[in-house]
């Protein structure tokens, strides 16, 4: 293996423990809040395709401003039925809150 190839996966292996990091620390968050807005958002590349995402913004209990990326599988699947007023439970230890129905 030469130099560069070394370099590129030691580069590779630091990248992926700061993205593993930041996710650790969403995960150890817990908190409780409203919905204040969801936003569309796509995203053209060069060569012409679209990616969706959804963000949600929120607010908790305790008056912090927040919000969630949300890829679009992930949206449908989970947050279909999501609206604005609707009250979100993150507990630690998930990555997604949960919507509290009722």
């Amino acid at each position: 293996m030469d130099i560069n190839t070394l370099y590129g996966i030691a580069l590779a292996i630091g990248l992926s423990m700061v993205i593993m990091f930041f996710q650790n620390l969403n995960r150890k968050k817990s908190w409780r809040g409203k919905v204040t807005e969801i936003k569309r958002v796509e995203d053209i590349d060069d060569d012409g395709f679209s990616t969706v995402s959804y963000k949600v913004y929120y607010r908790t209990d305790m008056g912090k401003k927040g919000k969630i990326n949300l890829p679009e599988r992930a949206y449908e699947s989970y947050f279909s039925d999501l609206e604005v007023g609707a009250t979100l439970i993150k507990e630690r230890g998930k990555d997604y809150p949960e919507v509290l129905h009722g």
